[in-house]
């Protein structure tokens, strides 16, 4: 009942504060998003949020925030993320996928860049927003690039490239060729094959509880964000228990040597699952042609790659013969493909152009520690 009364309080108070704020809101009404209508050419025109230089980005009702505990790596790009939920509506929860989302419901993540990472506040510049609408006919994926004004962004179906020289958050200097993926390319990470007949259905990858299940600041000090999820009234229920993913920012801090040796494995798996699984798992795109599964609740240490020959890695072997060889991340294609730059090589496929080097880094600790295996005679792979 305590639970109860403080939920109705914070709606209450809620509700107060968007009161309070429509009579000085920056937006001309709620968000006017239309899911069944064509997407419109500016940003601007849903009035889910408002980005100033100076103060940041500024949300309209029922747009809120999120962060995750181990995000997808993009060439250094930071990202705002935001999730809109129609008034009157709320996401389901569920423990292992992604929440499900009523129709109307819009996710937006703008990518953007400071000159030195290791002061990300300090002339930000934006460079797109991915946008996501849930349609009565499943998502849609719209790509948005933010102008050389800085005061909006325009539907960019077909993408670009962007050459960025930047300082990366360890002080390394770094020069990026950043892809905004044409709309077509986003299904490359965001299709699953669903159902006996695996039907390609376009899904969110992120909003899942472990990767949710972390603290985050309203304005009113570190919150849980499902918890706030719960208490404005976008999610329908909260478990008492609920799974949390590695949280990245600890490496980030204090690099992958201070991850205690009994954690790497987590924190591993965690990466990869952020990283990797949206396609190598088995409803994933290249999960059906590998039979490689680096979702983070895959049980099975051959399809997780141990001592398994690649399924189709082409010229992506670099000469050795198995996806994971224990004990010795130089000979394991998994490690190399994550560790390098080279074109039609480098794992992911889309999304960068630099090395990760904290992720490669971790993977190569994890592969390391792993108890050495004898994956047998080492054949070289056809052609090899």
């Amino acid at each position: 009942m305590l639970r109860f009364t403080q939920i109705l309080a914070s709606l209450f108070a809620v509700g107060l504060l968007v009161s309070c704020e429509s009579t000085s809101s920056p937006f001309e009404g709620p968000p006017t998003v239309d899911v069944e209508a064509a997407p419109p050419e500016s940003l601007s025109e849903l009035q889910l949020f408002l980005w100033d230089p100076g103060e940041g980005f500024v949300y309209n009702e029922r747009v809120v925030p999120y962060e995750l505990n181990t995000p997808l790596f993009s060439d250094y790009a930071l990202k705002e993320r935001a999730i809109y939920v129609p008034e009157g509506e709320t996401m389901g929860y569920d423990g292992e996928g992604v929440f499900s989302f009523p129709v109307g419901s819009v996710i937006v993540k703008t990518f953007y860049f400071a000159p030195d990472m290791r002061e990300p506040l300090v002339d930000r510049e934006l460079i797109e927003t991915r946008v996501l609408m849930h349609t009565s006919e499943g998502w849609e994926a719209w790509p948005y690039i933010w102008n050389e004004e800085q005061t909006d962004a325009v539907l960019s179906p077909s993408g670009a490239t962007r050459a960025l020289s930047f300082i990366d958050p360890q002080g390394e200097p770094r020069e990026a060729s950043y892809l905004v993926p044409q709309r077509n390319q986003c299904s490359s990470c965001h299709v699953r094959n669903i159902g006996e007949g695996g039907e390609a259905v376009l899904t969110p990858i992120g909003p899942a509880a472990r990767h949710l299940n972390r603290d985050l600041d309203y304005g009113a000090g570190a919150e849980n964000q499902l918890a706030h999820f719960l208490d404005v009234g976008i999610l329908n229920a909260l478990p008492a228990m609920t799974p949390a993913a590695f949280d990245f920012r600890r490496i980030e801090a204090d690099g992958v040597d201070a991850i205690p040796a009994a954690e790497v494995d987590f924190a591993a798996r965690s990466y990869l699952d952020a990283n990797c699984a949206h396609c190598h798992s088995p409803e994933g795109t290249a999960g059906v042609t590998s039979q490689l599964f680096l979702n983070h609740d895959n049980e099975d240490d051959f399809r997780l790659g141990v001592c398994k020959r690649p399924g189709s890695a082409g010229g992506g072997t670099f000469g050795r013969t198995y996806d994971l060889v224990p004990g010795d991340p130089e000979d394991s294609i998994l490690y190399l493909r994550v560790e390098t730059e080279e074109v039609g090589a480098m794992m992911p496929q889309l999304g960068r152009s630099v090395e990760h080097t904290m992720g490669s880094a971790l993977l190569y600790r994890w592969i390391a520690e792993m108890e050495p295996v004898d994956c047998g005679p080492m054949m070289p792979p056809p052609g090899g």
